[in-house]
């Protein structure tokens, strides 16, 4: 269900894994010369809702949304499934932002990391409509950072947060509000493993976190079975580049460059 991670040394270098059921979520991978994401066809989702339920910065005329990606000025924003905050749903009301959209403005260069916790400061932090995906739980939270900023942590329900950290990982449990029976009977479940696991290498390398540091992350929390991993990449922004693979096949990584 996901795992993503942040160093920011001499350079951001930065990372995600998907891990999805196939069935569960109608995705592509985008390599534009501007941007690298993950897209998610929400026109499943648009069909089923009532047309003035929609609220007005929300692009329906876009239903391809960008929910995990980098652009080429480094900024980096993904989405996990967070599975004990099952707050916040989707609302067209007029204080509500969706965390889906959150994204999109970010990776598309519409917002910047300032502007994004502007609107997380200033609105309502709401979850993905109802039928956009097809998972456990419709609850999200998510980074948003880039080479010269802090990093962003949003978390529908329970707000936002400014991290000064040099590094952070995240998998499917709140960080703002960590679940009550986080234990190790439920570690599986909440991804407390995959974050273990993040944290030890971001730790350990910290003085010469590299690009392969971060491609051994995901490989060594990438998921087999029916919800594996199905893509996997790292930025670095002194190469302004990200290094990808699919279906986690880490032998053949290929690099797609923003120069």
């Amino acid at each position: 269900m996901c795992t993503a991670f942040i160093h920011k040394g001499k350079h951001l270098i930065c990372g995600f894994n998907l891990d999805i059921n196939e069935g569960a979520m109608d995705y592509r991978v985008f390599s534009e010369p501007g941007r690298f994401y993950i897209g998610v066809d929400l026109r499943h989702a648009a069909m089923t809702a009532n047309g003035s339920d929609w609220p007005a910065y929300y692009r329906v005329d876009n239903q391809v949304r960008k929910i995990m990606g980098v652009n080429r000025e480094g900024l980096f924003a993904v989405c996990l499934n967070n599975m004990n905050c099952p707050k916040a749903p989707f609302h067209p009301g007029g204080e509500a932002f969706a965390i889906d959209q959150l994204m999109d403005d970010c990776i598309s260069g519409r917002i910047t990391v300032e502007e994004a916790r502007r609107i997380a400061h200033e609105k309502e932090l709401v979850n993905l409509p109802t039928g956009s995906v097809d998972i456990p739980s419709l609850a999200f939270h998510g980074f948003i950072t880039g080479p010269e900023s802090p990093i962003l942590l949003v978390e529908p329900g329970n707000g936002y947060a400014v991290l000064q950290d040099r590094w952070a990982a995240m998998t499917n449990y709140a960080l703002l509000e960590p679940p009550a029976d986080l234990t190790p009977e439920t570690y599986g479940y909440y991804g407390k493993d995959r974050m273990d696991t993040a944290m030890a290498i971001l730790r350990q390398r910290d003085s010469h976190f590299s690009r392969e540091d971060g491609l051994e992350i995901l490989q060594r929390t990438k998921q087999t079975g029916p919800w594996a991993t199905r893509v996997s990449f790292v930025y670095h922004s002194g190469e302004n580049a990200v290094y990808y693979c699919l279906q986690g096949d880490f032998d053949r990584i290929r690099r797609h460059s923003f120069e």
